[in-house]
């Protein structure tokens, strides 16, 4: 056995009653506006501090590089010592030969 279908009636009230409860929790324009609001606010704030991490890693950067620079021309230079120790072992056994 088959449900009778509701009348105009009854459905116009469903739809009704929808409404009115889905109407109240829509935005608003006002809304959206101070959500935009927020939202622009809150990336400022976060390209700020993107921008003031970027510094720092710069300057990271720069620090780390010096010191690379310098454990390079430190490994250079015993390098040269090396070279320099060997060749005179070299001219020291030449001598013997």
């Amino acid at each position: 056995m088959t449900t009778p279908a509701p009348s105009l009636e009854d459905r116009v009230t469903i739809l009704e009653t929808r409404l009115d409860t889905v109407l109240p929790t829509l935005a608003t324009k006002e809304d959206i506006a101070r959500l935009e609001g927020k939202m622009e606010a809150m990336n400022e704030r976060l390209e700020g501090r993107m921008e003031a991490i970027g510094e720092r890693l710069e300057g990271k950067t720069d620090s780390l590089e010096s010191k690379i620079d310098a454990m390079g021309n430190r490994l250079l230079v015993r390098l040269s010592a090396v070279a320099v120790a060997v060749a005179s072992i070299a001219i020291a056994a030449a001598k013997y030969l």
